[in-house]
């Protein structure tokens, strides 16, 4: 973070960790992607969210986070983001120019597994204070922490070729990061999102340019450490990246962001503290009060 650093962190210990191996997503509400930040309509529900907390834009956070394609909303929606960079990954994108598949054909996708519910993605548990969230403030500056938690065996992220799932990645809670710093605009906040390094896992039942694509994706993520993180930092404008519904009960914000799946290798054994080494996640906004 420009102005506070991580430091500042009460809650949240996992860091960003830098890597030459980067492949960059983004999921566009445009191209009917992104994510879903999501909390019961009825404000005395338990999974309602907490309100309170940041002084200048108080209001009521998202519970639940899922990728859009989560059966909440009937968009026929297939994945949250689509790829559209990639930094080193050498192996994997030579497979894709030799094989003349074009990156937007890539995809990576959150959200419970099929046939579980909504309410078993990841979310805020008991949303209580000094566990589930922390909110602090330096100076002027508002930092607001929040960990999304499920059980890893009702939720999942994966990489897909088209509607095909090649590589599935390890669990991890979803560690979110709103502050107000840039030049103290709280509207457009800036919004961290970040994971634990997580494993990397090929899929079964694959055919040959699936499986090929796989190899070569965990051939490069093996060489550069063998673990992978997955890292946002953006900052959301509610005029074109967020649109607010209610759907089956629900206050959703459906968002675009960008996402960075970073090939990397595990820190020391001192710096993994706070790691659950587990895998993706969600974006709370401080936009609540525009809607």
């Amino acid at each position: 973070m420009r102005n506070v650093g991580y430091s500042k962190l009460q809650l949240i210990s996992t860091r960003p960790i830098e890597s030459n191996h980067v492949l960059s997503f983004f999921g566009d509400q445009a191209q009917n992607e992104g994510f879903l930040a999501f909390a019961n309509a009825d404000y005395s529900a338990p999974d309602a969210g907490h309100t309170g907390g940041r002084e200048l834009n108080a209001g009521t956070t998202s519970y639940y986070t899922a990728g859009r394609e989560t059966n909440l909303i009937a968009s026929g929606a297939t994945r949250s983001a689509s790829l559209n960079g990639i930094t080193g990954f050498s192996n994997f994108l030579n497979y894709l120019d030799t094989n003349n598949i074009a990156i937007d054909n890539l995809g990576i996708s959150y959200g419970p597994k099929v046939g579980k519910d909504i309410t078993t993605t990841w979310n805020l548990g008991d949303d209580e204070f000094g566990k589930d969230w922390f909110f602090t403030k330096d100076g002027e500056v508002e930092i607001e922490e929040l960990i999304y938690r499920a059980n890893p065996d009702d939720v999942e992220i994966f990489l897909s070729l088209g509607n095909t799932k090649i590589v599935s990645f390890g669990y991890s809670p979803n560690y979110f990061i709103s502050t107000n710093e840039i030049d103290g605009n709280i509207v457009f906040g800036r919004n961290l999102l970040l994971l634990d390094p997580v494993r990397a896992f090929k899929e079964s039942g694959l055919d040959s340019l699936e499986s090929g694509l796989a190899d070569a994706f965990l051939e490069d993520v093996n060489a550069a450490g063998g673990w992978v993180q997955l890292f946002s930092d953006g900052v959301v404008n509610p005029a074109t990246d967020v649109t607010f519904t209610i759907e089956n009960g629900y206050r959703v914000l459906t968002v675009s962001f960008p996402l960075e799946l970073r090939a990397v290798g595990v820190p020391e054994p001192s710096s993994l503290l706070g790691l659950s080494l587990l895998g993706l996640g969600a974006i709370i906004y401080r936009c609540w009060r525009v809607f």
